[in-house]
């Protein structure tokens, strides 16, 4: 594998919730979008920096009044939760998808082209930001078990979860290709992982112990 550069998927509608799942607190005071980016730089630690994806500029005055946050120039933050300091990469949606597709409506697909136009050589470790138990453990299995194109997690129902997996230039330039033949969705081209997608699901969410292991 070439480069591996992590990046959290944040630039979803959150219809289903409400409100914003990033911005979330499942457990204290860290919301779910620093949790997972720090799952992530433990993951990577061979990165500089985590990445971001959000979906326009509006969404990233949240990101930067969250205590955790100081803001620099050029897209970037820095993440500072007590030892922990690291560098996070903003991305928005747009680059890279195809000219006569909106990425407004194409999904978290819209993220993962984005990421691929920032450096269409490397792999991306790709985590959606509504996976709130997804540990460093289950990330490093996901490594170690990494084959071209995608290595994903699969849910309860066995079906594939894209969107908590390893994505090769290969599998991302298929799914430009998919998606400019208007075949939507990466799961077109993931292991009992928990989805919080409504109000419910996240109640339900917040009783479960937090430090799951990864299955296989």
């Amino acid at each position: 594998m070439s480069t591996l550069k992590p990046l959290l998927l944040a630039g979803g509608h959150s219809s289903r919730m409400g409100t914003r799942k990033e911005l979330l607190r499942v457990a204290g005071d860290v919301p779910l979008f620093v949790h997972l980016l720090i799952i992530l730089h433990e993951a990577c630690p061979e990165s500089e920096v985590v990445f971001l994806s959000l979906r326009d500029h509006n969404s990233l005055k949240a990101i930067e009044n969250d205590r955790h946050i100081t803001a620099v120039p050029d897209n970037r933050l820095i993440l500072t939760n007590g030892t922990t300091t690291f560098p996070v990469h903003v991305v928005y949606d747009g680059p890279g998808v195809p000219s006569e597709h909106d990425s407004a409506g194409i999904g978290p697909g819209a993220g993962l082209l984005a990421a691929h136009h920032q450096d269409q050589s490397a792999h991306w470790l790709v985590v959606a930001c509504d996976y709130p138990f997804i540990s460093t453990a289950a990330l490093s299995q996901l490594r170690r078990e990494w084959t071209a194109p995608v290595t994903c997690f699969e849910n309860r129902d066995c079906f594939c979860e894209p969107l908590l997996g390893i994505w090769s230039p290969e599998a991302l330039r298929a799914l430009r290709q998919n998606i400019q033949d208007g075949i939507l969705g990466p799961s077109a081209v993931e292991k009992w992982i928990f989805n919080v997608n409504t109000p419910a699901e996240l109640e339900l969410a917040s009783k479960m112990t937090t430090q799951p292991q990864a299955s296989s």
